[in-house]
């Protein structure tokens, strides 16, 4: 499907200030938790348009009362030239998670070759105005569709082909750019859109940069006003859900980050958290679905709690040295893991 390239001038993302975004009607908060159990959602990971089977995936999660999935809209692959866009692969991927009962929380990310002379997929175009028009384009494409929430890149603190963390550089050069394109959609669809601050992750082991550190960096450079909710990745690791500094006293640091620059209001959503169980530094398939209640009582017993989202769904293969293939809670043949059951005995579908 090919469609008019809208640039948006460089000029209207200057004129656009933390003022102006504060102006708006502050997004909805999201009511996590009741008396019958947890609002929640499950990460998919990418490349759903080449998920086979996607449908079943779906309809698993569906069955375990998950309210999201949580998948990307990757910008290298909807506009792979400069004058093509492929809306028609993602279309499927939306229809396919609306059709199970469930909403579609969109990563938008990944830049394509020709947008930044071949830098990698994370490496910021020459021009800012071609990111404006991905998110515009991409928002006004899927918005009539019922996605209506969007999360400004994954773990933009860990480094990346072609980003080196820098939370400055993600508020003037990805976070800005990007909502600029969303707000002009919204606008124009008379829609309203909620954006998460793109998703952090703990650093240990990694050459990323402290989130806190990141957060505030990203304040200094204008980021108040521009999103509606931040983005977090509590994986425990070895700790338990009690204990966890990813769980506990890391969020709380971010949260009063926020706090102080007036986002107290805002939540922060948990977008992806979970454990493998096969491959290097991995647990049972018992204790994965113990992690899961402990998890969501943990998260959940915060004043800033939005959404956590386990991942993953289905595990991607049954490689013993590869843990990456197994955090779902599907194995790779599409049986439930004892987390599946856990997981869908303290949720709740939401009603929103």
């Amino acid at each position: 499907m090919k469609a008019a390239i809208v640039v948006t001038s460089l000029a209207l993302l200057g004129s656009l200030s933390p003022s102006t975004h504060h102006s708006r009607p502050p997004a909805p908060t999201v009511t996590t938790a009741s008396v019958n159990g947890y609002v929640g959602g499950v990460a998919v990971g990418d490349l759903q348009p080449w998920n086979t089977r996607r449908v079943e995936d779906y309809q698993a999660m569906s069955a375990a009362k998950v309210s999201w999935i949580r998948s990307d809209l990757g910008w290298k692959y909807l506009q792979p030239t400069p004058d093509t866009w492929r809306f028609s692969l993602f279309d499927p991927v939306v229809r396919d998670v609306q059709a199970a009962g469930m909403r579609y929380l969109a990563i938008l990310h990944t830049v394509p070759s020709w947008a930044n002379g071949g830098a990698g997929d994370y490496g910021m175009p020459a021009n800012s105005s071609l990111l404006t028009t991905y998110c515009y384009e991409t928002v006004k494409h899927f918005v009539p569709m019922g996605v209506t929430e969007y999360e400004i890149g994954n773990e933009v603190n860990l480094r990346r082909p072609g980003w080196t963390p820098n939370g400055a550089a993600y508020a003037r050069s990805y976070l800005k750019p990007c909502v600029t394109g969303i707000r002009k959609a919204e606008k124009e669809l008379g829609a309203r859109v909620t954006v998460l601050f793109g998703s952090q992750a703990p650093v240990t082991g990694t050459e990323g940069m402290d989130p806190n550190t990141f957060l505030h960096a990203a304040y200094r450079n204008g980021a108040a006003g521009w999103f509606d909710a931040l983005a977090w990745h509590p994986y425990t690791g070895a700790d338990s859900p009690s204990t966890s500094p990813n769980l506990n006293s890391v969020p709380a640091q971010l949260f009063k980050t926020m706090q102080r620059h007036g986002d107290g209001k805002k939540q922060i959503w948990a977008t992806e958290v979970g454990q493998a169980t096969g491959g290097p530094y991995s647990i049972t398939e018992e204790a994965q679905a113990s992690l899961v209640t402990g998890v969501f009582d943990v998260w959940y017993s915060k004043p800033f709690a939005g959404p956590l989202f386990w991942y993953s769904a289905r595990d991607l293969g049954d490689s013993a040295t590869d843990r990456e293939e197994h955090f779902g809670l599907l194995r790779s043949d599409g049986s439930a893991k004892p987390a599946y059951t856990t997981l869908q005995s303290v949720l709740v579908r939401s009603s929103g």
